[in-house]
C-alpha cells in the first residue's frame, strides 16, 4: 500500500498519539485530543496502510501572528521498516507549509532537538537558524541570543555550554514561506 500524507482523523487518533509520545511529546490522551482539535488545520500523519509511520503538527504562535510554529515532526525509525531517511519527514513538511501559506502564515517557527540529524534536516530544507536557547537542568530557560548563521551558532553554542553547563542548546529556526 501507498504511503498517505493526511490530516489526522479521529480513527487515526489513538495511533497518532501513542506514535507522538513514543518519538516527541508524551502527553495524557485528553490533552492529545485538546492539542489536535486546537488546531486541527495543522496536525498531519503518514500511514501506511492502518499504521501511523509520521506525524507533523504546529500551532499559531502564541508571540507573532504571521508565525507557525512546527511543534514535532517525527517518521518511525524502525530500520526493518525503512521509513526514515527516505524523504517522508520532507514530504510532510511540505505539506505542513502548504497548510501554513493557505491559512495566510508568513513564517514557520521551530526548536530544533540538539541533534545534528535533526539539525542538517532543518537546514535542507531551507530553514534558518536565527537564535539559540539555552535549556538549564529542570528545562527552565537560562538564556536567549541572536545568531547570524548555521556555524556563527555552532561557536556560540559552544561558548553557551561552557558558561552554562546546561541540559541543552537549542537552535531556533525559521522559514520564511514568501
Amino acid at each position: 500500500m501507498e504511503k498517505e500524507i493526511r490530516l489526522v482523523q479521529l480513527t487515526d487518533y489513538e495511533r497518532a498519539h501513542a506514535f507522538q509520545c513514543e518519538y516527541l511529546d508524551r502527553e495524557s490522551f485528553e490533552d492529545f485530543v485538546q492539542r489536535v482539535e486546537s488546531a486541527p488545520d495543522f496536525y498531519f500523519v503518514t500511514v501506511d496502510g492502518s499504521e501511523v509511520v509520521g506525524v507533523c503538527y504546529g500551532s499559531p504562535s502564541k508571540k507573532q501572528e504571521s508565525v507557525l510554529n512546527l511543534n514535532g515532526i517525527a517518521v518511525n525509525l524502525d530500520h526493518s521498516k525503512n521509513y526514515a531517511r527516505v524523504g517522508l519527514g520532507t514530504n510532510m513538511l511540505h505539506t505542513f507549509e502548504i497548510a501554513a501559506k493557505n491559512s495566510s502564515y508568513s513564517t514557520i517557527g521551530v526548536g530544533s532537538a540538539e541533534d545534528p540529524k535533526v539539525e542538517a534536516f532543518y537546514l535542507k530544507n531551507r530553514f534558518k537558524p536565527t537564535e539559540l536557547v539555552v535549556i538549564g537542568s529542570n528545562y527552565e530557560q537560562i538564556e536567549r541570543i541572536g545568531v547570524a548563521d548555521y556555524e556563527s551558532g555552532l561557536l556560540r553554542r559552544e561558548e553557551l555550554r561552557r558558561k552554562y553547563n546546561p541540559r541543552e542548546v537549542i537552535f531556533i529556526l525559521e522559514k520564511n514561506l514568501g
